[in-house]
């Protein structure tokens, strides 16, 4: 069995460098190989720096929004009651400056006991978040959000709480005090002018309302991305980070499976190339096949011969894209640096997170794809006739 098997791959070695008639055939199975390399390269990138853009939006984005909320007066479901947690007063706010005037989602917080408060510190470009003490009505804004309202640390802004209204000899106005800017965070991104931070027991006093109602639960999860998994025990009223950034991921989501989509069908379209070339071959090789069959090669032999034949350049071409994807994506930023290219997400360049799982699925696929391009072509091959093949020679 063993002899058989490296007989049918010396046969197939012999087929696949051609003969001088056969140069067109050998040059589309090159072809092929050279875009199975070029396709597989170009996907193990494109997801790549695909999942370090969903990486950077994870970090910089979910590790202010709030995972999972459960409303005040709510006991945390016992699916939920591991999780890491922290006392939240939310409300939507107008934040008024001297000169401009701008909306955000206020967030209560007590520092003390945020399990992330390590994370916010390092993300703190002015003041403390040990600030926020309860009746001092300090507030710690986004550095877009700072300059958009064209205050630093020190300046006083005016908090109104559009929702809650107080009654007044001049009719009714919404709930509102002077916060003093205590300091500025920076996340480089869009909740740096979305999000403000003050202490949850100033908060319940702008909101009018006892803190026991309007102090809500906010949960930590260490994969946001995974939230269905959580969001299913939350109860009436509870809600997920999905509420305030869901269309961003789910977006950043389709375009990622799009772009995969696309490179898939680069090597398939590499894929097709080995079947014509091995069609073009297996009709070149009819009286060679005829010959090898009367010395008593059988059609299985030739079928696995064939098989052999295309799966050789898939599978060469496969390993070959992997290394080369790998290389490229490890060396991307002076790549893109050689090109003048400058495709930043406010770091030092474009982030890529390898998956070895998704690298080693991308390289399967392409072998697969590679094999069943040989079946047709091998079935054709093993179905030759010597007779009708050796008459007119």
């Amino acid at each position: 069995m063993q002899y058989q098997w490296q007989l049918d791959f010396r046969i197939a070695w012999r087929f696949s460098r051609g003969s001088k008639k056969q140069r067109f055939a050998t040059f589309v199975s090159g072809f092929s190989t050279i875009g199975i390399t070029l396709g597989v390269a170009a996907l193990i990138t494109v997801i790549s720096v695909m999942n370090g853009f969903q990486n950077q939006l994870e970090q910089r984005i979910l590790n202010v929004v709030p995972h999972l909320q459960i409303p005040p007066g709510v006991s945390v479901p016992q699916p939920l009651a591991t999780l890491a947690h922290a006392p939240l007063v939310s409300a939507v706010v107008v934040v008024q400056s001297a000169s401009q005037l701008r909306a955000a989602q206020l967030q209560g917080i007590a520092p003390s006991l945020q399990p992330d408060h390590l994370l916010l510190e390092q993300h703190l470009v002015a003041g403390k978040l040990t600030s926020l003490q309860p009746g001092h009505f300090q507030v710690i804004l986004g550095g877009l959000l700072a300059r958009q309202l064209n205050v630093s640390v020190g300046d006083s802004v005016r908090l109104i709480a559009t929702d809650k209204l107080i009654y007044t000899p001049l009719g009714e106005i919404p709930s509102q005090r002077m916060f003093k800017v205590a300091g500025i965070f920076s996340f480089s991104a869009p909740v740096d002018e979305q999000f403000i931070w003050v202490n949850q027991q100033d908060a319940a006093r702008l909101l009018r309302s006892p803190l026991a109602k309007v102090q809500q639960t906010r949960l930590f999860i260490s994969d946001p991305l995974n939230i269905e998994h959580y969001s299913q025990y939350l109860p009436a009223g509870g809600s997920d980070w999905r509420q305030y950034y869901g269309q961003l991921f789910s977006a950043v989501k389709m375009e990622k499976t799009m772009m995969s989509l696309l490179f898939c069908l680069v090597i398939a379209v590499a894929a097709f190339n080995i079947l014509s070339s091995l069609i073009m071959m297996v009709g070149d090789k009819q009286s060679d096949v005829a010959i090898l069959q009367t010395l008593g090669l059988r059609r299985i032999d030739l079928l696995r011969i064939f098989m052999i034949q295309g799966a050789w350049s898939g599978c060469l071409g496969a390993i070959v894209g992997v290394g080369a994807g790998i290389l490229l994506t490890h060396h991307l930023n002076p790549v893109m640096s050689l090109l003048g290219l400058n495709l930043t997400l406010g770091t030092a360049g474009v982030p890529v997170v390898v998956n070895s799982i998704q690298v080693m699925s991308i390289a399967i696929l392409a072998m697969l794809l590679s094999i069943l391009a040989t079946l047709y072509p091998a079935w054709q091959a093993s179905r030759i006739l010597p007779a009708e093949a050796l008459r007119c020679e």
